[in-house]
Formats: structure tokens, sequence, C-alpha cells
């Protein structure tokens, strides 16, 4: 069969469409393909273009009327399935809509709230046969200015213009998933609507199917008695990628110990942006883990890929290197401050009376904590399990899916922001995997 056309609003990088384009027939022929990609960032932009090439990436403002008439004008009558991952800053339940430290009112409105109804228009004016949206938690308890939950009114309105929401499963309208439950080494939480034409297909939405468990729960046997997998551990995901270790910043050194940093830095390797793949070592971390790993690792690496993209450590503060080095693999910085208070005086400079995971040293045996865009800034709940350092962007894109050949624009910063921001495409997929079973 012909691919399925698929147009990406908020593109980002193309997380969400990537996963989409990952089914295949038993010909090994795609069923889904992008056809547009709409995205405002412009290092975003610079990673779809080199990955898709200019046709097929529009750049710019999809608020902006010239942008949406251009996306209507190439996607009326070629696009089957839209996807987007409207922007959830302001549905998020950390960061500034939590209010910590700041005035709570200042974020009950905010401009992005309304992206989603130019989605919905977009949608409106294309008619594709399938849509899927994807979206923090926050949203199911955001309102927009009538007091109306947004959730309620996207989902309204889409079903004026024919289309169905219900669940095959249960009636309900979306599903809260954990992308861990699908095969990302990464523990998130996120609300997915799909919705089908009726005209086009009068079904019900298909369940999206987990093919993952947590080992740890009570009814584990239950989970691997009916075929499914443990849970992709972080150390599974990333630890066959080369040591590195962190430079030191000169903030707050003395003259002195300037000196003496500049000439260990001279011996620190801290990585590259693209490194051979040291064959041996991967083989033998691959032969040391689970099937779950295993799975995951041969996905990562499509084709055979040689080399090993943006693996490159941020510069630290000498008493940052030295607080990773003392905290435990699991540890927030609250779990360090009651074990180690004296130590914590020395080491942890930001007040701790808001976030008191604002470090986090995460655990080898289990899925990463949710990755976010804060990346960009700093990776300070990101601390690797074993290495004085905060993980490197090919570690985050690896946590977050992203097969080693799919490289990123920018500098660092740009790079983790992009990460951060994306879909994982295995949770993806397995939203496409359920779409396929009524083709």
């Amino acid at each position: 069969m012909v691919p399925l056309k698929i147009l990406d609003l908020f593109a980002g990088v193309g997380g969400f469409s990537l996963g989409f384009e990952l089914i295949r027939d038993v010909n090994n022929n795609p069923l889904f393909e992008l056809y547009r990609a709409v995205e405002i960032d412009k290092f975003a932009c610079e990673t779809l273009k080199s990955r898709h090439g200019e046709e097929k990436v529009i750049e710019g403002d999809i608020t902006k009327f010239h942008i949406a008439n251009r996306i209507i004008k190439e996607c009326r009558g070629n696009v089957s399935v839209i996807v987007g991952g409207i922007p959830c800053q302001s549905f998020s339940l950390i960061g500034p809509r939590s209010g910590f430290g700041k005035k709570i009112e200042k974020f009950k409105v905010d401009k992005r709230d309304v992206l989603y109804e130019h989605f919905r228009d977009i949608v409106a004016e294309i008619k594709p046969n399938i849509i899927a949206i994807e979206n923090v938690k926050g949203i199911l308890s955001k309102k927009d200015l009538s007091g109306n939950l947004i959730i309620n009114k996207l989902i309204s309105d889409f079903e004026k213009w024919g289309y169905n929401f219900e669940n095959e499963t249960n009636g309900n309208k979306f599903i809260v998933v954990n992308s861990a439950d699908f095969g990302v080494p990464q523990k998130r939480e996120r609300v997915i609507i799909v919705g089908i034409k009726k005209s086009w297909k009068n079904v019900r939405v298909p369940s999206i199917r987990q093919t993952h468990f947590n080992p740890d729960l009570k009814n584990a046997n239950e989970f691997k008695k009916n075929g499914l997998l443990p849970y992709v551990s972080l150390y599974e995901a990333i630890g066959d990628l080369p040591k590195l270790e962190a430079k030191i910043t000169d903030t707050g050194l003395s003259k002195n110990m300037r000196s003496r940093v500049k000439k260990k830095n001279e011996k620190v390797f801290n990585g590259m942006d693209k490194i051979e793949l040291n064959q041996t070592r991967y083989d033998n971390h691959i032969n040391s883990i689970s099937k779950s790993g295993k799975l995951f690792l041969n996905y990562i690496k499509p084709n055979g890929y040689k080399y090993i993209d943006h693996h490159i450590a941020r510069s630290q503060q000498l008493t940052d290197i030295d607080l990773f080095k003392s905290m435990k693999p699991g540890e927030t910085a609250k779990d360090f401050m009651q074990r180690s208070p004296k130590s914590s005086e020395r080491l942890i400079k930001y007040k701790m009376n808001s976030f008191l995971d604002k470090y986090r040293k995460q655990s080898a045996s289990m899925p990463c904590t949710t990755i976010f865009a804060h990346l960009e800034k700093d990776g300070n709940r990101f601390i690797h399990y074993n290495q004085a350092r905060t993980i490197t962007p090919r570690e985050a894109a690896r946590i977050q899916s992203f097969p080693d050949d799919f490289t990123f624009a920018g500098p660092n910063s740009k790079k983790f922001k992009q990460i951060g921001n994306a879909i994982p495409p295995l949770l993806s997929k397995a939203i496409a995997q359920s779409i396929v079973r009524i083709l």
C-alpha cells in the first residue's frame, strides 16, 4: 500500500512522526511517511532539514496567517494523519505553572494556552483521517479563560467535526501512558489523544498495547506470563558509551587553584562530537544485559551505524563534581542532605526550599526520570550513575529512544533543548502500531 502521509505540527525534531515511520509491513515497506513538519525553533528546523530535506520542513509560527495558509495549501488532499505535541510549558506540573517562588496568578494565562486552537483549526481545514496528540498530564487540569477544561473543549470540537475518540476497551477519550511501558528507558507519563474520522472508518480507537512492565511490581510475574518484557534500565541503554570526565570550570577558584585546574583539564577526556564506535566495548555490553536491553540497543543501532555523536560532558564546578562523587545512585539532594548534612552545606549552593531534587543521581538499574528541556540550562537532575558528571546529549537522546544515527543541530545547549522537548519515538511507534490494526 502507499504510505499514509503525515503532517507533524509543533514537530520539534520530529520524534512523533519518526515513531510512525518506524512501522513497516511484512515486506519492510513503510506504512507511514512524513509529508510536512512544522516547527518554529530554528535549531530544530536545521535538524529536521538535515534528516528530511528542505521541502518537507515549514519553519515558522503556526499562529501567523501566512504560515497556517501555507500548511493548509500544501497538505490539504495529501495528508491522512496529523500528529502534534502541542507546546506544553504552560500545562506543566513543574516549572512556572507550579508557582514555586513565584506569584502563581501570573501564570494562569499564557499565550501558549491557545496554541491548541491553531492545531484544531488546521485539522478542521485539512480533515485528516487520523489525529494523534501528545501532552503532559497538566493538560487534564488546565482551563481556558471561560473556565472550561482545555482537553474537554478540544475533544468536543473535534467530535463536532466527525471524529471519534472513544477507546475500544473502556470508552475513555484519552489515555495516560508511561513511556517505560513501551521500551523507552525513561519514566515519562503523558496524555495521548487519538481521533478517527467516522466517515473514513466508523470504529472505536484501538488500545495502545503495553510491551514492558516494572519488574518491581508485586504482580510482575503476571506481566511476564503475558509476554511482556521488564523495563529497559538506564545502564542497559547507555552503559556501552565511552567513559568521560567533566572538565572543571574556574568559578569560585583562587588564582593558584585555577592554574592547577587548567593543567588537570588538559589531561581530561570529556568527549567529542563524533567518536568511532568501540565494537568490542559495545559487544561486551550487549552480551551482558537482558533481552529488553538487547532489543533496545538493536533498535538504537540501525544499519550498523559506527559512530557515537554528541557524546560530550558538560564542564562543572569543582564542588559539583565532589557532590556527584559523594551522592549514591538514586539519591536526590534531599536524600543527600539528610544523610550528610555537613557535606551538603559545603557542596550544595542552591536554596532547596522549592525543588528538593535539584540534584538527582540516576539509578543504573531502573529507567531514567523524565527528560525535559531544562537540560539546556543544566543537567543536575541527571547525574550519571557512576561517573561524576551529568548526562551528555547522546545519552539524553538514547534515554528518549532516538537512534544513534539521529543527529541534532546547534550547540550542545540547543541539542539538549531539542531532545528534552521531543516525544520518544518508541512511544509514538506504540501509538502508530495501535492505529495499524484498523488500516
